[in-house]
């Protein structure tokens, strides 16, 4: 009989049957969809924020240098970090200032450099920024006779910042120029967008000479970000959810208005309402069991496409239960609250007027 009357309302109900689980499916889509980025949006949006470089940086409190050692107590606490020697040097008749960089560590922090050659340089290489270049009138290959220190030309650094003045070589040669052996003029970190504050704390708890400060425009934009993108997806998801409770439960309040004198009947026959009103709620639960199955599997098409569009990474199927569990989760649970609001209005059916016609 159970059985009988779901499989009944599946085939005369069909037209309504199908609104709900279209409803579902589009929720369940949704759902997927938002959970699968509210799960990795901060991941993916703290490697796009790599791209603007340090967010924290030190320079000596009284002028002079800051120890290297920092940047290895930097790294034991899970920051990169790259220290520059700044320093002036000679080309000719001409004084430029030169930074040491090593590059190595320097790549992480400044994805940003545009580098028209390689950037990778050793011993007796350097890089020119565009602006030094240009007034040297130095190319790629060319010798640069920096006094002390002559390197081969390897690219120029195009930055919008103090780089594009400026003669960069290894750490080594501007140690070598400016007899610092043992400190940097500023070190550059990035530290985890959850952690730069603690991290920032506690060198400079370590190392009282030095200046450390956060760079806020990097810094606070990044945890603003990811912060209100976070709180937005929950506004959407809680929005649809809303949407798609009240579309069900307008569709499966038409059905109980329509199938009123089975009801009355079966009530006339004895059937406890809490009976009755559990045959509806079978209706949607398996219904919202096929729009869970249907959306998923739209869905991490959907994601894949959209991480591919926004962040730029490789279309990837992202299979996960969790998001798939918590999806089903939700679409039980609107489903049953909808439904239930639907099938309240079984206790005011009276059968005695259905069987009488009216």
């Amino acid at each position: 009989m159970f059985l009988r009357f779901i499989l009944s309302a599946l085939r005369y109900r069909r037209q309504r049957l199908m609104l709900a689980f279209s409803a579902l499916t589009v929720a369940a889509t949704l759902g997927t969809v938002l959970f699968g980025i509210y799960g990795s949006v901060e991941r993916r949006l703290r490697e796009q924020f790599r791209s603007y470089g340090a967010n924290i940086a030190a320079v000596a409190a009284n002028g002079a240098t800051v120890p290297l050692a920092m940047a290895d107590a930097a790294r034991r606490l899970g920051a990169e970090a790259a220290p520059f020697l700044i320093t002036a040097g000679r080309v000719g008749n001409d004084g430029v200032p030169v930074a040491g960089f090593i590059p190595a560590d320097t790549a992480p922090l400044t994805p940003y450099w545009s580098v028209k050659g390689d950037r990778n340089i050793g011993a007796g290489e350097c890089l020119a920024g565009e602006t030094l270049a240009e007034r040297l009138k130095l190319t790629p290959g060319a010798r640069v006779n920096l006094s002390g220190q002559p390197c081969t030309l390897k690219g120029i650094v195009s930055t919008g910042g103090a780089e594009d003045s400026e003669l960069l070589v290894p750490f080594a040669a501007a140690a070598a120029i400016s007899g610092i052996h043992d400190g940097a003029s500023v070190i550059e970190f990035r530290a985890p967008g959850d952690r730069v504050e603690q991290i920032r704390a506690a060198l400079a708890s370590r190392f009282p000479g030095a200046d450390v400060r956060t760079i806020r425009a990097v810094a606070a934009t990044e945890s603003d970000v990811v912060n209100k993108i976070r709180a937005a997806l929950f506004l959407i998801t809680v929005l649809i959810l809303a949407i798609t409770t009240l579309c069900v439960s307008s569709n499966f309040t038409e059905i109980v208005l329509e199938r009123g004198k089975e009801i009355g009947i079966l009530k006339a026959l004895g059937a406890a309402e809490r009976k009755i009103a559990a045959f509806f709620l079978s209706e949607s639960a398996a219904l919202a069991l096929l729009a869970t199955i249907c959306g998923y599997v739209i869905g991490i098409l959907a994601a894949a496409e959209i991480g591919q569009q926004i962040f730029g990474v490789a279309f990837h199927l992202d299979v996960s239960w969790l998001v798939f569990l918590s999806v089903g989760i939700v679409m039980l649970a609107v489903a049953v609250v909808a439904t239930s609001i639907a099938a309240s209005r079984v206790w005011s059916i009276d059968p005695a007027v259905i069987l009488r016609g009216e």
